[in-house]
């Protein structure tokens, strides 16, 4: 845990995030046996994918302690900016979700701290219908120290339902757990309408909808769509970004299921305009994919690995590449939501909910497919009419980022601000 904390007004500020905090360096003996795991599994996989066996295809053959989610970086990242640039704090400290035990205070500097709850899907259903453990853990932690608290951009994430029809809510017990978590923070913010529809029943304080925080990713680093006068030559081949999600069970009977079928409409697309690929790596797991598919004659080059740790910069090479783009077919939500923080037109491949809840906020509904009920055909369409015509697609991502900036700032400064001072 990042012992180093900066007190700005008397205050310590801590965003709490899935991935807020480095991960410890691997030991040599760690490196060298992952490394040797995932030659093997790979090298298996290839040969069996290449014969049209998908059958063992496994996230859990590369996981590691050095895989990381990208995306969760830029959420604590953008939330770090946001508020840095909003208010008169001079440094953040990160702490990682399920880790706030190991956070010692005391009852004065409890009373002089704002704890930020970074984004994302914070609120996770397992597949029996609960809520993960941490939140528990959570609440005892808010109910034990007088620290201010706030949720700032959450959301509820529910693997295996990728349909627009709302979850019903809580298991009884835990919507009592919410409840009380609820009425312990100081402000509350969410990235969807989904999830603003299940807590405001539990709390009488404001719901926000702000969106969530990385959208805004390449606007506070600086990023912008470069001008590349070769790329814009007459008859240049579209460059198209590729992510899939292979870090679960759900997303990864999805793959399974898909994976095929995802590779004839990139082939499509290469046939038709000669388009190029990049994948995009947001999680370790991932880095066999551009292998399986340059095997189906996809021509495709891997951008920033996710299977080291997350050093300065990763997420904002990450983020430039997004912006080169001319079109990105996204599985992981956050692949999805930088690829529209640079203003690239983005298709979703849904494995979840959220996903739907992200494109609805954008206004752009109609570029959210299921994976679960996927149809190639749709998605070729959808993506040559994108191709052909990105410019209201890019217009609408602009005015609508802008204006959920806008919200995002207005919660800042009324709900946060009073609680920098002493």
């Amino acid at each position: 845990m990042n012992a180093n904390k900066v007190i700005m007004y008397g205050a310590q500020t801590i965003v709490y995030g899935a991935e807020a905090e480095s991960h410890e360096a691997l030991t040599l003996v760690e490196r060298v046996r992952f490394a040797a795991r995932r030659y093997y599994h790979g090298s298996r996989d290839a040969a069996r994918f290449r014969a049209g066996d998908v059958s063992k295809l496994d996230y859990r053959n590369y996981e590691g302690r050095d895989a990381i989610n990208l995306g969760d970086v830029a959420i604590a990242e953008s939330t770090t900016a946001l508020i840095k640039h909003a208010l008169p704090i001079a440094d953040i400290s990160p702490i990682n979700w399920g880790r706030l035990d190991l956070h010692e205070i005391n009852d004065i500097d409890a009373k002089k701290t704002m704890l930020i709850f970074s984004g994302s899907g914070y609120f996770f259903l397992n597949p029996d219908g609960r809520l993960a453990e941490r939140i528990n853990d959570d609440l005892a932690y808010l109910q034990e120290h007088a620290i201010s608290a706030f949720f700032f951009g959450v959301g509820l994430n529910k693997p295996g339902q990728t349909t627009a029809t709302k979850p019903s809510g809580f298991h009884p017990e835990d919507a009592a757990m919410v409840a009380k978590l609820l009425e312990r923070v100081q402000g509350i913010s969410v990235r969807d309408a989904t999830t603003q529809s299940i807590l405001t029943p539990l709390t009488s304080k404001p719901v926000v909808l702000i969106s969530d925080p990385a959208l805004h990713f390449c606007h506070l680093m600086g990023i912008q769509k470069p001008f590349d006068k070769k790329h814009l030559a007459e008859n240049a081949p579209p460059i198209i970004g590729v992510n899939f999600s292979f870090h679960g069970k759900n997303s990864t009977a999805l793959l399974k299921k898909n994976l095929q079928a995802y590779c004839d409409v990139l082939l499509k697309l290469q046939h038709e305009n000669g388009a190029e690929f990049r994948y995009f790596v947001h999680y370790g797991t991932e880095n066999v994919l551009p292998k399986l598919l340059a095997q189906r004659g996809i021509k495709i080059k891997k951008v920033p690995t996710g299977t080291q740790r997350a050093g300065a910069g990763d997420t904002v090479a990450l983020a430039r590449e997004y912006a080169k783009l001319d079109l990105h077919i996204g599985g992981m939500l956050h692949s999805c939501i930088l690829a529209t923080s640079a203003g690239t037109p983005c298709l979703a491949l849904a494995y979840d909910i959220k996903h739907q809840g992200f494109f609805d906020l954008m206004g752009l509904p109609e570029n959210c497919f299921s994976a679960a009920n996927f149809n190639p055909d749709a998605l070729y369409l959808r993506a040559m009419s994108l191709l052909a015509n990105p410019a209201p697609v890019r217009n609408q991502i602009a005015l609508r980022r802008k204006e959920l900036q806008a919200i995002t700032q207005a919660f800042i400064q009324k709900t946060l601000h009073p609680y920098t001072e002493t």
